[in-house]
């Protein structure tokens, strides 16, 4: 009888755990879904701040304010570009900034890589 107990009580264990792995799962992908749709939005957002004519002192003051996603800034030959993306997207989003040699926005534009 112990026996038949103890198989019953392992077998209710194992259940409830299986629940809460799953249910912990399913709460982990909503709050990564969540949060990686504020950084999609963020990236979205602060893309269309940028317009021509827009001085790169402007444009790198407001990406001083992000919060879940990251830029980066590469000297080219005839200017600068910024690419401002989330490692929450796998960087697949993101926002491409192009600068004149003046340090002036050229262009600016979202979409994926």
């Amino acid at each position: 009888m112990f026996l038949t107990d103890c198989n019953h009580m392992n077998s209710k264990i194992s259940r409830n755990l299986k629940f809460v792995f799953i249910g912990t799962g399913f709460v982990a992908l909503i709050v990564f879904g969540f949060f990686s749709n504020e950084a999609r939005k963020e990236i979205k957002y602060l893309c269309g701040n940028f317009d021509k004519g827009d001085s790169l002192s402007n444009v790198t003051r407001q990406l001083n304010t992000i919060n879940l996603s990251q830029y980066r800034v590469a000297n080219l030959g005839a200017g600068k570009q910024i690419t401002h993306s989330s490692w929450l997207h796998l960087n697949l989003l993101s926002c491409e900034i192009e600068f004149n040699p003046q340090n002036v926005v050229v262009s600016a534009s979202y979409g994926q890589t």
